[in-house]
């Protein structure tokens, strides 16, 4: 190693030790701010299961092992957030959702086995109680997104992936008391994600891994640097029959460096009903017995005969005592026909 090299590997580690020290204070953000991650409607309508699951342009976010198995060819893809339904008002009624409300959830232009995409990460926004009797409060917003590339290759019977994405952010706290405001403070940052996927089959079945966020960090300079939650999934899906397919994921979110985690289940079911029909139905959280940590999901895409396809998901969840129903559109143009004669079946 040469002395310059090493020069430069010294004034590297020391600004970022200089950093650490300057911004040992950490960001006012609750675990849920970056905890989006469903960013297709062919997700979501199956329950938001994607460790076995057969690919979409979208899969570079989610699974990127499943774009092995994507047929379009190269493809525009997009996502949005198309209705919200709630006695709620917006900021209530999208509490679950880090992208606070946002249209757009996610844009991508894919080829064969590789997508480039660009995907909101967060825009969370909260106000903070800090002290009640004194009347203190703080307001807490941040703005997040991502742009990077995925791949994925062929593994004997199976296929890996892997996605890496550039991220950065912009973040405001304001702090508040009963004569006003008392304090503002303002960071950028800038990070780097990596996931990781495998996907399997073992006779009528499909199995993936998936390691999302691994790492997932955003440096700044005010604050200490932010974790995106670490989540690691597994899950199966079953050929029940010709065109019916059943799938069903665990996962594991490390919040803090692993100082706290949560479960999550995911469940789903796809019908291919002929080569131009899927339906989907499905649910996820934390317990899907209990209606407050429940969200069911349903949807269907219709596919042309040149595999462009447009599918709408919704999915509805309970705060309190009030649901809430939101719905996805997601529209997948291909540049080139394609057949999709086996479309049903291939899911291997």
């Amino acid at each position: 190693m040469t002395l310059p090299f090493r020069l430069a590997l010294a004034a590297v580690a020391a600004s970022v030790s200089a950093a650490t020290l300057m911004a040992s204070e950490r960001a006012p953000l609750p675990d849920n701010a970056f905890d989006s991650g469903i960013v297709s409607a062919e997700t979501l309508g199956r329950g938001g299961t994607i460790a076995s699951n057969r690919g979409t342009a979208a899969s570079g976010s989610e699974n990127p092992a499943s774009l092995e198995l994507t047929d379009t060819g190269g493809s525009l893809y997009a996502t949005g957030l198309v209705a919200t339904r709630s006695a709620f008002p917006d900021d209530v009624a999208n509490a679950r959702d880090p992208l606070a409300g946002k249209v757009v959830q996610y844009l991508a232009v894919g080829a064969d086995k590789g997508v480039l995409f660009f995907e909101p990460v967060s825009r969370f926004r909260q106000s903070q109680i800090i002290d009640a009797t004194a009347g203190t409060s703080r307001d807490v917003s941040v703005h997040a997104n991502a742009i990077g590339f995925a791949g994925s290759q062929k593994w004997k019977a199976g296929s890996f992936g892997m996605s890496m994405a550039y991220l950065w952010s912009s973040m405001n706290v304001i702090d508040r008391s009963p004569a006003g405001i008392t304090g503002v403070k303002k960071d950028t940052a800038d990070g780097l994600r990596l996931n990781l996927g495998i996907r399997y089959p073992t006779g009528p079945s499909m199995w993936g891994l998936v390691v999302q966020n691994a790492p997932g960090i955003l440096w700044g300079s005010n604050f200490r640097h932010t974790e995106i939650p670490l989540r690691i999934r597994a899950g199966n899906t079953y050929r029940l029959a010709k065109g019916v397919l059943f799938s069903l994921d665990g996962e594991r979110r490390f919040y803090h460096g692993g100082g706290r985690g949560e479960n999550y289940v995911y469940v789903g079911n796809e019908s291919f009903v002929g080569k131009h029909v899927v339906l989907r139905v499905g649910a996820f959280g934390t317990s899907l017995s209990n209606s407050e940590t429940r969200t069911l999901t349903g949807g269907a895409s219709i596919v042309a005969g040149d595999n462009t396809q447009i599918t709408y998901a919704m999915e509805q969840y309970q705060v309190g005592s009030e649901k809430v129903k939101r719905s996805l559109i997601s529209l997948s143009i291909p540049f080139e026909a394609s057949d999709n004669s086996d479309r049903p079946v291939k899911y291997q």
